[in-house]
């Protein structure tokens, strides 16, 4: 129950953050910050407390971290530039994988360095 709990409380922290970026910003524009700084964000987390309780790491990687950034609205995003470039779709597919796989692995790397002191 305290797994559930924690992904819960999370995921309100996280879409609630999301949306206070979606309102500062055009939406093209908060997909790339939600989405390459939440992914920073998680591989810094796994880095750093990795030896957390299970509710810890829930609440922040999956909970807030998981409905902070949004997968569902870079497939939208994709599908709308898909219609008029493919090329454009294909750009925005790729450079959005990349980069958040890049900061994710920036993220962890810091991560691993703040616990090794």
């Amino acid at each position: 129950m305290k797994n559930l709990l924690a992904v819960g409380f999370g995921g309100m922290a996280g879409s609630l953050l999301r949306a206070v970026i979606y309102e500062g910003v055009s939406s093209f524009t908060g997909l790339w910050i939600v989405n390459l700084l939440g992914s920073l964000l998680l591989g810094f987390v796994a880095g750093r407390f990795h030896a957390k309780s299970a509710p810890f790491r829930l609440f922040v990687s999956t909970g807030l971290l998981g409905s902070f950034t949004t997968f569902s609205t870079f497939t939208a995003e994709w599908f709308r530039l898909m219609e008029r470039s493919f090329t454009g779709g294909l750009l925005l597919a790729l450079g959005m994988t990349a980069f958040s796989v890049g900061t994710a692995a920036i993220g962890l790397k810091f991560g691993r360095k703040a616990v090794a002191g």
